[in-house]
């Protein structure tokens, strides 16, 4: 087997699982506001729901981190929901924030689909994703600076 190709499916999907847990911290960060300070991000949706469902992304998240093939395919199926509640809002509503809301969805979706394949070949050579993350490796740069 290719040397390459272990790390590209291991940071593949470590990427993946670091977009799931920090769509899932902005959706808890932007709720809490929401029911705090702007009434404009309240009528938008956010609020207790979304703190739940952002709590059920960073769950899905590190579980796609630690490997569980199950948690990348509620993933899909969570932001592919997503993706389909808006496109049905933008169809009814015709709002850029629908908009850009959709794509994100459908990119993150096409994004969790892709490394479908990856997991699988993490599982058979038994190694885990990439726990990697370059803000984290930037701040304990700057630190030890």
């Amino acid at each position: 087997m290719n040397e390459k190709s272990p790390i590209n499916h291991a940071q593949r999907v470590g990427k993946v699982a670091n977009l799931v847990i920090f769509l899932g911290i902005l959706g808890i960060i932007l709720s809490i506001v929401a029911l705090t300070i702007s009434q404009g991000l309240a009528q938008r949706g956010y609020g207790f729901g979304y703190i739940v469902i952002g709590l059920f992304m960073m769950g899905l998240g590190y579980g796609i981190r630690y490997r569980y093939k199950y948690c990348l395919y509620a993933a899909i199926a969570l932001f592919t929901i997503l993706s389909c509640n808006f496109l049905f809002r933008l169809l009814a509503h015709h709002t850029s924030y629908l908009t850009i809301r959709f794509v994100l969805c459908a990119w993150v979706s096409y994004r969790l689909f892709q490394s479908v394949s990856s997991m699988r070949e993490l599982i058979i050579t038994n190694a885990f994703p990439d726990r990697d993350n370059r803000f984290m490796r930037f701040l304990l740069r700057k630190k030890h600076s």
